[in-house]
């Protein structure tokens, strides 16, 4: 848990904010390959991920039987018949793969093991990019993808992130870790830019500001309930959509909100901690933080969108931690 207290995690998040930072990133990357693999990712997640040109990437959800979220990711078009699948859970996305491939000629393994990937974020973080990579990244639009290098190393570089900054990924082979993360450090630290070493900071707070929420967040929730609906693409078929369809005719009956603490100081707000309105339970907790730029306790919750719309005053937990209801984004 964050503190408001933690200096050093403040001093790293608001660097973010209003210079640069850098941090290496263990998300996991799943490789998949084949005649067929435009047309497999397609039928996997709920966007038209294959309108997606080479060098281009799309942010999608992948649902289950039920139309509900079981992974939030970016899908990148690396290459001719060649995706990248960023996720945290690239082991449970390969087992869901597996029991969808039938008819489909495509490949997929896991290769988080061989690739690394570092995140430059901040609104100078494309300066501090250009002194480390042979190409400039000023022309790179969100999610668009270039081959680079770093010296005489090859990396490929996207242009996103997970903090709501302007930012960039940086993807290397894991043989040259190291020395891409000593090749980062030098113009770093010129700039002032720290290696944030916080991860609740930046896997966290950061985005939770952004009001960017973790696959345990959405997790459960239709597209829809989370906010999401934009990304949905009902004029295709994919894997949960007539499950999907059914719900959204039949209307939204949760919401995923924000929840912000009424007290200045820290509250210990554990995940699934109930939310409740006038002492009926209304809601769940999802998460619970410090936001450094905010200067606040904020949350996310799922909650029934009947009792407990915006403005809503409820409390938190054995506690009674009083709360307000609020929209998902502080900033």
């Amino acid at each position: 848990m964050l503190f408001k207290e933690d200096s050093v995690a403040r001093s790293q998040h608001l660097a973010v904010r209003d210079n640069a930072g850098w941090y290496r990133w263990t998300h996991d990357t799943v490789e998949l390959t084949g005649v067929d693999a435009d047309a497999f990712v397609d039928h996997m997640m709920v966007a038209t991920v294959a309108k997606a040109a080479v060098g281009q990437g799309k942010y999608t959800t992948m649902l289950d039987e039920r139309g509900t979220i079981i992974d939030d990711l970016i899908a990148m078009h690396v290459g001719e018949g060649r995706w990248w699948l960023s996720t945290l859970y690239g082991p449970h996305m390969v087992r869901w793969f597996d029991q969808h491939r039938d008819g489909f000629d495509v490949s997929y393994h896991d290769v988080t093991q061989t690739i690394d990937m570092y995140s430059v974020q901040g609104p100078n973080s494309a300066r501090l990019m250009d002194e480390i990579v042979a190409d400039k990244v000023d022309g790179l639009r969100r999610f668009q993808i270039m081959r680079t290098s770093i010296g005489d190393m090859e990396a490929t570089v996207d242009r996103g992130g997970f903090t709501g900054e302007l930012g960039f990924e940086i993807y290397c082979s894991r043989e040259d870790s190291d020395r891409v993360a000593e090749a980062i450090a030098g113009p770093a630290r010129e700039l002032g830019a720290p290696r944030l070493d916080t991860l609740e900071v930046y896997v966290r707070a950061l985005p939770m500001e952004k009001g960017m929420g973790l696959r345990q967040d959405y997790y459960g929730l239709t597209p829809y309930e989370a906010g999401l609906g934009w990304s949905v693409h009902l004029d295709k078929d994919f894997v949960g959509k007539d499950a999907l369809a059914a719900s959204h005719e039949a209307g939204e009956k949760r919401a995923f909100v924000g929840l912000e603490i009424d007290r200045d100081s820290y509250e210990d707000i554990a995940q699934g901690e109930i939310i409740y309105g006038r002492g009926i339970p209304v809601g769940v907790v999802r998460q619970f933080i410090y936001g450094y730029s905010v200067d606040k306790n904020i949350g996310f919750g799922i909650v029934d969108a009947e009792r407990a719309p915006l403005g809503t005053r409820v409390t938190i937990g054995g506690n009674a931690s009083p709360a307000t209801v609020v929209a998902s984004k502080w900033l």
